[in-house]
């Protein structure tokens, strides 16, 4: 075995060292000539007879030397190895070939690997924990889509009793306030089950989990922290775990960290602490839980045996149960759905991240068939350098080969740079994403498995820009280009190629062109589109009173009241409101209403309105506009009348040719009548695509939500209010934080982040492959007009004027052009029909944008065509007559 080793070792070392190699060879044949000249001496030879009879005997040097080269070395290595060397020479003798080749290959597999970088996280591991594919969501089937939510009952029996479950856990969402960096902040916090981390596959890497004492109503205060709000704020001291941080005012003693790689993508920000006892929830009282109020989560693991099929009928079971067991609770009537967890995390975005990976596939397309228009163009001008090393034995597969390795050493250096460019651009990139726009944004970046994939989209180009070519060349006559001046029909041939591939490049870059195009029309639909109010000049602060330290309702009342007073005083402010959950954010509370009038069908049924507490002058602010009846005022207080505001999609459904005004709404749990005092027009719930759903307003002293987010609205740039207003509400309680501020204008433009990333990234795809295809346009008619010199130049000295063959050139390209337009819109009309679901007010045949795209065409077409036409006109007849 060590004597084949070595034998191994030496052959690739005589590879890599051939001069060496050579050189012990040499020696080596000198030293057998010598002793065979010995021998004829002995024998009697003169030296000269003695040099030459050694010789006979011995044979010819150089095909011993052949012989033993073979035998010493790895051959396809060595051959490889001088294909390379060749190559690079070849390559670096044609510069401009070399950058522009490379350039159009980054171009094109940077865009890819950019792709990629991020489908390997998004769509590929979306789910940062151990056999994600099993775990599932466990949300209400007959809520409005979005909602997800359940009570904690219905979470706790299904819990128990859907064996198809390995595990199953909730949670919610809350704002907690915190001082443990001197300055009140605030963080997004959790309350989770006892299994719900263990369910996901997350143990602390610091300290322990919860206890099942810690669960129980009258549990201890403690906490689960992440590794980042560990060293944010606590200065990743070990010491702090088993240490007490003030979390709403509430003692809370901090149990373990979480690991630094723990990620939980369903919600922006993550959750930086976690908390046990789901029920623990301030803003609903035990009694509205018992009943079935939803506001959880739920997750769940499948059995390894287990299928999703066979949890949706054990899930249904546990429902019909719960309906049997507690027929009186709000959620009583809804049904469950199971899903896959990835769902939830990527919901629409699956389909755009693929449109997109099919986008930057033709701009690879456009620029391999780019490239092989140059490689055709290159092999014109070496027709006589192929021909002659093919009469000196070179085999066509061997030329193919040769050529295939200059294709590859073009696509590892494009590949190379197209790498870099992604490394270095991917980081600013998810950087400038909104944030929630692209689930775990920052773990995506250029990794080991994105380079592999790179360097397999390296081998395929090389393959798919070099085979044609060098097929196209190895399989010329040999005859005809050894002649001087000789013309046979790879010339034609090689033309006819060139043509077709600009008509591929033309149609490949009219689909992307045309679906980028679709995007942005129904991005600028999207954006046309009123959320219902007037985001200009108006900035929001949400908050959270801790119950800690605002037990009453009246205490929250007084807060509120006083907080508007001075925040109105402050300068600057035109007007103020508090409204308990903002639009365009998906998040409301929902309940069952019934009206006057119409028999109500109980607790838990009836139509589902979302419901919101609001201050006077908050439509005011918002610019929402009161279409009937008065805003809410000062008369609307704890002990008053209970009033309502509806807007005018209940008006619309359920009081049609009624003036809604003096009617009454009520919630079916506690069937208290609601006078409506005014009805207001449609506001923008979750997304400006979405339809209009019905919305119940009621005064804040009426209602006892802690949680409010208060609007100012200026009469200049809103930015310079928020530090007043932070003042102002530190003057009222030093301990509470407000965070999540941002402008209305933002909150708009996040509402689109998504399809407006979607839409930039298609853009600029489509104008990469635009440009590459001009380019393709250029190269082919530049190349045509090189080859019909001497025609264009008898057909001037017969006459023909100059406008005529400008109008010749530029015609034939516009001929390209248009059946590639043709081909491009027939196949667009074919694959835009994919991108239905990601458009808005837009057809997918939009006969607009396909006539755009196709005077667009048209126009880059002329201006490519116009330099070759123009050199063409200037041919002169006796130079090129002459030439030829």
């Amino acid at each position: 075995m060590l004597p084949a080793v070595r034998r191994i070792a030496a052959k690739i070392r005589n590879v890599f060292f051939r001069g060496r190699a050579e050189r012990e060879m040499t020696r080596e044949i000198e030293a057998h000539l010598r002793l065979l000249e010995d021998d004829f001496r002995s024998a009697g030879l003169s030296p000269n007879d003695a040099r030459t009879a050694a010789r006979r005997v011995y044979g010819g040097v150089e095909q011993t030397k052949e012989l033993h080269r073979e035998e010493r070395s790895i051959p396809w290595l060595d051959h490889t190895l001088q294909d390379l060397r060749h190559a690079w020479r070849g390559l670096v003798k044609s510069p401009v070939f070399f950058v522009v080749a490379t350039l159009t290959l980054a171009l094109g597999i940077g865009a890819n690997t950019v792709i990629f970088s991020i489908i390997n996280v998004v769509l590929l591991h979306p789910l940062p924990y151990p056999a994600a594919d099993r775990l599932v969501s466990v949300s209400s089937a007959d809520l409005p889509a979005g909602i997800t939510v359940i009570s904690v009952p219905k979470s706790e029996m299904v819990a128990e009793r859907v064996r198809a479950f390995d595990g199953a856990g909730a949670f919610y969402f809350f704002s907690a306030g915190l001082t443990t960096r001197g300055a009140p902040e605030q963080v997004i916090a959790a309350r989770a089950s006892l299994d719900f981390l263990p369910l996901l596959g997350v143990a602390p890497a610091i300290g322990r989990g919860f206890m099942p004492d810690e669960e129980r109503a009258g549990g201890a205060d403690v906490a689960l922290i992440t590794d980042s709000f560990w060293h944010g704020h606590l200065g990743g001291d070990p010491a702090a775990i088993g240490k007490s941080i003030p979390i709403d005012g509430r003692s809370t003693v901090v149990v373990g960290v979480l690991p630094a790689s723990f990620r939980f993508p369903f919600a922006q920000p993550e959750p930086e602490i976690w908390m046990p006892r789901v029920f623990d929830n301030p803003q609903y009282t035990m009694e509205r839980i018992r009943i079935g109020a939803a506001y959880l989560l739920m997750f769940g693991r499948l059995r390894p045996s287990a299928t999703m099929a066979q949890a949706q009928v054990e899930v249904d079971a546990a429902a019909k149960l719960y309906k049997s067991t507690f027929p009186g609770a709000v959620d009583a009537d809804r049904g469950l759905r199971v899903e896959p967890l990835e769902k939830i995390v990527l919901g629409n975005l699956r389909l755009s991240l693929l449109a997109l990976f099919a986008a930057v596939g033709f701009v690879l397309l456009i620029a391999c068939a780019n490239v092989a228009n140059l490689l055709l163009s290159r092999a014109t001008a070496r027709e006589r350098e192929i021909a002659v090393r093919r009469a000196l034995g070179a085999t066509r597969g061997r030329l193919i080969r040769q050529l295939l390795t200059e294709s590859a050493l073009l696509s590892f250096f494009g590949g190379g740079l197209g790498v870099v460019l992604a490394w270095r651009g991917v980081p600013p990139l998810m950087a400038a994403v909104a944030p929630g726009t692209i689930p775990l944004a920052g773990e995506i970046h250029v990794d080991l498995t994105v380079l592999l994939f790179a360097a397999a989209i390296c081998c395929l180009t090389a393959l798919g820009f070099g085979l044609l070519p060098a097929f196209q060349i190895a399989r010329q006559e040999l005859h005809d280009k050894l002649k001087d001046g000789g013309r046979g029909s790879t010339g034609e041939r090689s033309a006819r190629m060139r043509r077709l591939m600009v008509i591929s490049e033309v149609a490949l870059a009219v689909v992307l062109t045309t679906g980028a195009g679709l995007l942005l029309r129904s991005l600028v639909k999207l954006s046309e589109v009123s959320p219902g109010f007037v985001a200009s000049n108006v900035v929001t602060f949400p908050f959270a009173l801790p119950p800690s330290r605002y037990p009453q309702s009246a205490q929250r009342t007084e807060f509120f009241r006083k907080f508007l007073e001075n925040v109105r005083e402050l300068h600057g402010v035109q007007s103020a409101g508090l409204i308990s959950h903002l639009p365009l954010t998906g998040f409301a509370r929902y309940i069952f209403f019934c009206i006057d009038g119409v028999p109500c069908q109980g607790v838990g049924k009836g139509p589902i309105a979302s419901w919101r507490q609001t201050s006077p002058d908050y439509f005011a602010t918002m610019r929402i506009r009161v279409l009937r009846g008065r805003d809410f005022d000062e008369r609307d207080l704890a002990n008053s009348t209970r009033v309502a505001a509806i807007n005018q999609t209940i008006a619309d459904r359920y009081f049609a040719g009624v003036n809604p005004i003096g009617r009454h709404v009520m919630h079916t749990v506690d069937m208290i009548p609601l006078e409506i005092v005014a009805v207001v027009s449609d506001t923008k719930f979750s997304a400006l695509n979405a339809p209009n759903s019905e919305e119940i307003y009621v005064p804040y002293p009426q209602a006892k939500w802690p949680n409010m987010a208060l609007a100012v609205r200026s009469n200049s740039p809103p930015q310079s209010l928020i530090a007043a207003v932070r003042k102002t509400a530190l003057a009222l309680d030093p301990e509470l934080p407000l965070a999540g501020i941002q402008t209305l204008d933002d909150l708009v433009s996040g509402s689109i982040a998504q399809p407006k990333l979607i839409a930039a990234l298609a853009g600029t795809f489509a104008v990469f492959a635009l440009f590459l295809a001009a380019i393709g346009i250029y190269g082919v008619m530049a190349y045509l007009v090189t080859q019909r010199s001497k025609e264009m130049a008898i057909r001037m000295a017969l006459g023909a004027r100059r406008t005529a063959v400008f109008q010749l050139v530029a015609g034939q390209g516009l001929k390209l052009v248009a059946a590639g337009i043709a081909l491009g819109i027939l196949s667009s009309l074919a694959l835009t029909r994919l991108l239905a679901t990601m458009l808005f007010g837009t057809s997918a045949t939009d006969a607009l944008t396909l006539t755009a795209v196709s005077i667009l065409f048209v126009l880059v077409a002329l201006a490519a065509c116009y330099v070759p036409a123009r050199r063409a006109m200037q041919v002169d007849p006796q130079t090129a007559l002459r030439c030829q």
